[in-house]
């Protein structure tokens, strides 16, 4: 005598569902670390730098990609200028958007963030000594780290 199996559903189904619930939680994971990266980068930097039109805090932000498509993205929220100049652009949130959209669509695999400060003149800023982004990305390594791991404790529970 033999048995057969009864299964009420699909077991595709099931697998599909639980494959779309660690999708989601990587995807959430990703933009809270950008968020947060963002907010650490954009807040006003007492003895940092100052920046005069607005561009380069405007041009912080991220963008989150998988298999170079994108996923979600920040606002490139337009900080005003401190010093209005007649011949000066003001483009720094979609220069920053830009940047982030050609780096994630032509260099990534997989699940990635893309965070930027998006005017040519950042690396500039940073030479100087200034943190643009060195912290954030310092912040955002460790708190990535923090994130998978909690996801993968979220998966291993859910098999208990």
């Amino acid at each position: 005598m033999g048995l057969t199996a009864n299964f009420k559903g699909s077991i595709d189904g099931v697998f599909a569902a639980f494959l779309a619930e660690v999708e989601r939680q990587i995807i959430e994971s990703l933009c809270r670390v950008g968020e947060e990266a963002v907010s650490l980068v954009r807040r006003p930097h007492a003895n940092d730098w100052e920046d005069q039109t607005g561009n380069l805090r405007s041009s912080i932000g991220y963008v989150v990609f998988k298999d170079g498509r994108e996923i979600r993205q920040s606002t490139f929220e337009t900080v005003p200028p401190r010093v209005t100049k007649n011949d000066a652009k003001y483009n720094g949130a979609s220069e920053g958007l830009k940047l982030a959209r050609q780096v994630g669509n032509t260099h990534t695999e997989g699940y990635t963030l893309v965070v930027v400060a998006g005017m040519n003149y950042a690396v500039h800023v940073e030479s100087k000594g200034r943190d643009v982004l060195t912290s954030a990305e310092k912040q955002a390594e460790k708190q990535i780290a923090r994130e998978l791991a909690d996801i993968v404790t979220n998966v291993k529970n859910a098999f208990r």
